[in-house]
Order: C-alpha cells, then sequence, then structure tokens
C-alpha cells in the first residue's frame, strides 16, 4: 500500500469513527430514557444534534487538514448547481416516484390502511424546513457524500465505495431502532440496511453525473425524507419489500447504461 493511499484510509478510519461517536454518544440518552432510566433534560435535548455526526467529523478533519481554503470549498459544494438542469429530474423525482408506486401496489395488496399513517398535506412546507435543517440532509450529507464517496472512491470502483459507504451508513442507524417514536424503531435493522445500501447507489449514480456536488446529496436526502412523510408505503412490510424490488430494478438499469467501475458516462 503506497503512502497516500494509506493516508486516504486514515482518513476514512478517523472521519468513521468521530462520526459514529459523536452521534451514538448523544443517542445513548433517549435510549436510557426509553427503558427507565432518569436522564437530566439538557442531555435529551443536546440528542436532537445526534444526526449532525458526518457533517461535524467532515468539517473538522477538512479544517484540520486544509485549514479554511479547503473548508469553503467543501461548504461551497453544497451550494454547487453547476450540473446539467435535467438531472433534477431523478434527483427530486426518482425516490418519491419509487415511494408512491410502491404505495399505490401495497394499496392493492395490503389494503388502505397505510393512508392513515401520511402526514398532512398542510404540514408540506413547515416538515420541509424542520427535516431538512433537523432531519438528515444537512446534518449527514456534507460527511457521507461530501467527505466519505469521494475518499471510498479513489480505493473502490463507484458500485464498491457505494456499498461500503451504504452499509456504514445503515450501521450508523442503530441506535435509532430502539428510540421510541423513530422511523428506524418501526422498521426492522436489516430492511433499513438494505434500503440505505440500495440508496447508496443512486447517491453516487447523481453525486458523479453532477460535478460532485453536495447540494445535490441534500436534495436526494430531502427528497427521500419527504417521501417517508408523506407516502406511508415502509409502514407496510409488503410495502417495503416491493420498494427494495422496484429499487433494485432501477439500479440494475443504472448499472447497466451507466456502468460500475464509474456510474458516470463517459464524456
Amino acid at each position: 500500500m503506497n503512502e497516500s493511499r494509506k493516508k486516504g484510509l486514515n482518513e476514512l478510519i478517523l472521519f468513521f469513527s468521530i462520526t459514529f461517536l459523536w452521534s451514538w454518544l448523544l443517542w445513548l440518552s433517549p435510549i436510557l430514557n426509553s427503558i427507565g432510566f432518569v436522564v437530566p433534560e439538557f442531555l435529551l435535548f443536546l440528542s436532537m444534534f445526534a444526526n449532525f455526526g458526518p457533517t461535524i467529523a467532515a468539517l473538522i478533519l477538512t479544517a484540520i487538514k486544509g485549514g479554511k481554503v479547503e473548508l469553503k470549498a467543501l461548504l461551497k459544494r453544497g451550494w454547487n448547481f453547476k450540473f446539467k438542469k435535467l438531472w433534477l429530474i431523478p434527483i427530486l423525482g426518482l425516490i418519491p416516484f419509487i415511494a408512491l408506486l410502491s404505495l399505490l401496489l401495497v394499496i392493492f395488496i395490503d389494503g388502505t390502511w397505510v393512508l392513515s399513517y401520511a402526514t398532512s398535506l398542510v404540514m408540506f412546507i413547515p416538515l420541509l424546513f424542520i427535516i431538512f435543517f433537523t432531519g438528515g440532509p444537512l446534518g449527514e450529507e456534507y460527511g457521507w457524500r461530501g467527505y466519505a464517496l469521494d475518499r471510498l472512491q479513489s480505493r473502490w470502483n463507484a458500485l464498491t465505495s457505494s456499498i461500503i459507504l451504504g452499509l456504514i451508513w445503515g450501521l450508523w442507524h442503530l441506535p435509532l431502532h430502539f428510540i421510541p417514536g423513530t422511523t428506524q424503531q418501526a422498521v426492522p435493522f436489516y430492511q433499513n440496511l438494505i434500503i440505505l445500501t440500495l440508496s447508496s447507489i443512486i447517491y453516487t449514480w447523481l453525486h458523479n453525473n453532477t460535478g460532485r456536488s453536495i447540494a445535490v446529496a441534500l436534495l436526494i436526502h430531502l427528497a427521500a425524507n419527504m417521501s417517508g412523510a408523506f407516502i406511508p408505503y415502509w409502514v407496510s412490510d409488503y410495502g417495503r419489500w416491493i420498494s427494495f424490488f422496484i429499487t433494485l430494478i432501477a439500479i440494475i438499469l443504472i448499472l447497466i447504461i451507466y456502468k460500475p467501475k464509474k456510474l458516470k458516462k463517459e464524456e
């Protein structure tokens, strides 16, 4: 292993270590509270920032290694819309389309009861801001796609990097499966791991074709979380499996057209 590859691997290990340490320690307080331990209110309040682990880790390590210049460059990628706007169709539409198709099929198979879990449309705008700033996109994507993905792709091909990151992404969510009121508590861990690993391939495909824009990852993550709120196919086990298979079909088509090595068409 040459020195640069070894250094890149060390950076990834450090990034994932900080990410997990930050998030899992902060998620510990609501878990303890849920099983009867008396937890100070300020610790429960701090747990709201647990999902910022990936972004915090990315900002810290970028600042240490590259100083203000690289930190500014990383932050600017969150506002990079210099890509062909045709890509906005899959960025904003692919995951919601999969969710909607899954919902229609699960209603046909399992009944309309799943619709009772849908968030009211009057909450669309407020929830848009809540999810963006506190529900995952801003707290995660500067880390997962902004920091880790490119370093993974410098060592492995795009498909392998996506799978590695997806599995780590899924594992990172593990504490949420033990916190009452979270989406993850209603979904078996292995199923969440599958869908995040599959989703990671879609994120990489869009990331690589839009100039490594973190804004793209933020928008995909926002679209995915909003879909979960308003298109509740996932409350049904049938719905989750239907979604897995539709997503897998979409990924197979992407791999056929864009190839596993780069998930990007050669220019």
